[in-house]
This record gives structure tokens, C-alpha cells and sequence, in this order.
């Protein structure tokens, strides 16, 4: 080799060594990452949300009890009663539904079972949410109308031991809420004559029928059906 082709040789030894140096660097750094992805698999897994709660068919105690669907004003309604009875929620548009209503009884003492859930249709719709108590019944109220659904804030009580929604009146304000009371003003009432209260879906009392001797003598028992003609002054 001449004098004069000693820089050009040196030149390309340098480029080359630069090359394999780059090309050991690159590989070292894949290596690396290969390493870490073996060695720390959670690194790269997605770990799932836990749930807790209402599951998807509305259940929080299993097992739960599946009241309905009833159909109603074009829609349906179903209680899921969780375990004991001791909480639920109504459904608007059955199972799935997202429309959801609390049942707020059970937290006064009330307990669901498989005839807490009754409706009547009409312009304006009712159902009645009723669980047992101690002292008789209490009657929660859920309302619908044009789609929309609702919980009245105050629960109907009953010392008879029962509650209902029904058109009585045929009035474009919807059904009537049908209440059952003793007549007795004595603390122990087993065994005393019974009658019905009416009211509107405001609270307000449009009467009440006459004394009947137990509940299954009011007229169509269980199912009560009855008229506006039936009322007369709670007094």
C-alpha cells in the first residue's frame, strides 16, 4: 500500500468499526426489551374492573326473588326482591331495564315477598311496592307517565295488612290508592271489622267503604275491584 492510499484505508476501517458497534447497540437494546417483556407479563396485561353491588339481572343478596314482569301502560315492571325480602328495586322495562327505582320500605321495617308487586294502567300508571310489617303493611307508590317513572316520597300504611292501586273513579288522574284499616282504636285490633280508604295518588282521601268483618269479605277478594259508587265519609 502507497502513502498516498493510507488515509482512504483508514477512513473505511473506522466506518466499519462505527457499523458494528450501531449494529451491537441495536441488538443489545431488542434483547433487553425482550427480556423485559418475559420476565414482567404484568406489565402488558389489562386487568379487568372489579364490580361490586346490583349485578346485571338487578340482584344484591342472591337468592333473589323475581316479582313479575306485569305489563303496564305499555311498558313492563318487575321487583327484584333480594334475599330475605330486606331490599329490592323496581325494574322499568323489565329485566335489564335502565330505568331503576329503589324500594325504600324495607329501610322502615317492611319485608318483599312474591306479592310485594301490583299495577293498574291507565292515563296516567301505578304500581304499588307492599312488603309485611310488624303493625300490618306499607304500600310504596311508583308512577309513570309518558315514559317517565317515579317514586311518591311517602309510603301508605296500612294496620289491616293491605295495599293496592286501582281505578276506582275512572278519573283522568290515574289509579286510586286502596288502603285497608281495623275499626278499632284499641291497641290490640285481631279480629275487628275492616274498611277501605281511598285516596288519590296526592294523598288525598275520597272515602272509605263500609266495615267489612275481615278482608277476604271485601267484594272480589283478593283481587278488589272496587266502585266510586262503594264510598261514603271515613267519619
Amino acid at each position: 500500500m502507497t502513502r498516498s492510499e493510507k488515509p482512504w484505508a483508514v477512513v473505511v476501517t473506522v466506518m466499519v468499526c462505527a457499523l458494528v458497534t450501531l449494529g451491537a447497540l441495536v441488538t443489545a437494546g431488542v434483547l433487553r426489551h425482550e427480556r423485559a417483556s418475559t420476565a414482567d407479563p404484568v406489565a402488558t396485561t389489562t386487568v379487568p374492573p372489579t364490580t361490586s353491588g346490583v349485578g346485571a339481572d338487578g340482584c344484591l343478596t342472591r337468592p333473589c326473588v323475581v316479582v313479575g314482569p306485569v305489563p303496564i301502560g305499555g311498558t313492563t315492571v318487575q321487583l327484584v326482591a333480594d334475599a330475605g325480602g330486606r331490599s329490592g328495586r323496581v325494574q322499568i322495562g323489565g329485566g335489564g331495564a335502565s330505568d331503576v327505582i329503589e324500594v325504600t320500605i324495607t329501610k322502615l321495617g317492611a319485608v318483599l315477598g312474591p306479592d310485594s308487586l301490583q299495577c293498574s294502567g291507565g292515563t296516567q300508571s301505578a304500581c304499588v311496592v307492599r312488603g309485611d310489617t310488624p303493625d300490618g303493611m306499607l304500600g310504596q307508590i311508583v308512577v309513570g307517565r309518558s315514559g317517565e317513572w317515579a317514586s311518591l316520597e311517602k309510603p301508605f300504611a296500612s294496620d289491616a295488612g293491605f295495599v293496592a292501586v286501582q281505578d276506582v273513579t275512572g278519573r283522568q288522574s290515574g289509579p286510586e290508592v286502596l288502603v285497608a284499616q281495623h275499626r278499632c282504636d284499641r291497641p290490640d285490633c285481631a279480629g275487628t271489622p275492616v274498611y277501605v280508604q281511598v285516596f288519590t295518588l296526592r294523598s288525598d282521601s275520597l272515602g272509605c267503604t263500609r266495615d267489612y268483618a275481615r278482608l277476604d269479605s271485601i267484594p272480589d277478594w283478593p283481587v278488589v275491584d272496587l266502585t266510586e259508587a262503594t264510598l261514603r265519609d271515613c267519619g
